[in-house]
């Protein structure tokens, strides 16, 4: 399994846009977050958190809905990262259609679309600090279809269901493990 460096500078070589690479760190960071507070080992965290930052390795190169995810889980299947992390990352995009099964996929599901509302919130709070972001002002923020226009609402609340939380304390535990990473990601 590839060191968490070596992720990193793929992930750095199959995106150069800055947001999509914050956006893998903060997945990352909800997953460790989860994996830790589940009491999981630290190699686990480490490969858990692996597969949060790489979930979208191959968003900038292959955005399409039918593929993105599947092309990012080829690849890294072929470098060698561990079955789990391939299936989190293939099984993260609903178009494709693998059916989400372990604890890790269901967290990389729950912390994908919610890491990016929760940045957008922030940045309307203002501190813009993502440490302010409470979840009423995420629910407030869920009721405005402009707002986030591309983030589906729905989406939002199956990842809490799937990991088995009320929304709003998913959206608290999220703020609470991101905020850790919040000034690595300008927040």
């Amino acid at each position: 399994m590839p060191t968490r460096d070596e992720a990193l500078a793929l992930l750095e070589e199959w995106n150069e846009n800055p947001s999509l690479r914050k956006h893998g760190l903060l997945v990352e960071a909800g997953v460790r977050g989860y994996a830790a507070d589940d009491g999981l080992e630290a190699a686990t965290v480490e490969r858990w958190g692996i597969a949060g930052l790489l979930h979208d390795v191959d968003y900038e190169r292959h955005p399409d809905p039918a593929t993105h995810g599947a092309i990012g889980a080829d690849e890294l299947e072929r470098r060698g990262y561990e079955p789990e992390v391939v299936h989190a990352v293939r099984s993260h995009n609903d178009a494709i259609g693998i059916p989400r099964q372990s604890r890790l996929d269901h967290l990389v599901y729950a912390c994908d679309e919610l890491a990016g509302f929760l940045v957008a919130v922030a940045l309307m709070r203002p501190s813009k600090k993502l440490s302010d972001v409470e979840p009423a002002n995420v629910r407030k923020r869920m009721k405005d279809k402009a707002f986030a226009r591309a983030v589906p609402r729905e989406m939002l609340l199956a990842g809490a269901d799937e990991i088995g939380l009320a929304f709003d304390d998913h959206v608290a535990r999220m703020v609470r493990y991101l905020s850790v990473i919040a000034p690595e990601v300008g927040l």
